[in-house]
């Protein structure tokens, strides 16, 4: 059975392939959700995922929830969504830009003994979202 440390890094890459799809079916059976590419309706989105994951225990529908965990990183991962290291030839992404996690971590006055447990949280995310984001 795997652990739950291994269940929230697995359902922190379900968030980050879901928000990269955009709202188009991403894969592992993540459905798409037409208000995912809408930022300023993630705070919903998130509050909906967390109170079915409280009433069912689990995430049965095929869509992943955001356990209290992982909310943090996601709302950060958001925060830095015009962040994206981008080739401007080809359209490539290469990730999320590391000047700017740290800054946006700062601006959110998130403490210092948190950020490198947020970086690693990040960059599951990172890795879960370049494979979709730089499809053609």
């Amino acid at each position: 059975m795997q652990s739950r440390q291994g269940c929230s890094q697995k359902k922190l890459a379900d968030a980050a392939r879901h928000w990269a799809a955009q709202g188009r079916s991403a894969s592992h059976n993540v459905e798409p959700d037409e208000r995912a590419a809408d930022p300023a309706e993630w705070e919903k989105v998130i509050a909906e995922w967390e109170d079915q994951l409280e009433e069912e225990g689990g995430d049965d529908d095929g869509l992943f929830a955001v356990w209290p965990e992982n909310k943090q990183a996601v709302h950060i991962f958001i925060s830095l969504r015009r962040c994206w290291r981008v080739d401007g030839m080809t359209g490539h992404y290469f990730g999320i830009d590391r000047p700017s996690i740290e800054s946006t971590l700062n601006m959110m006055r998130i403490k210092r003994k948190k950020h490198q447990a947020i970086l690693e949280s990040l960059m599951i995310m990172e890795d879960a979202a370049l494979p979709i984001l730089n499809r053609k």
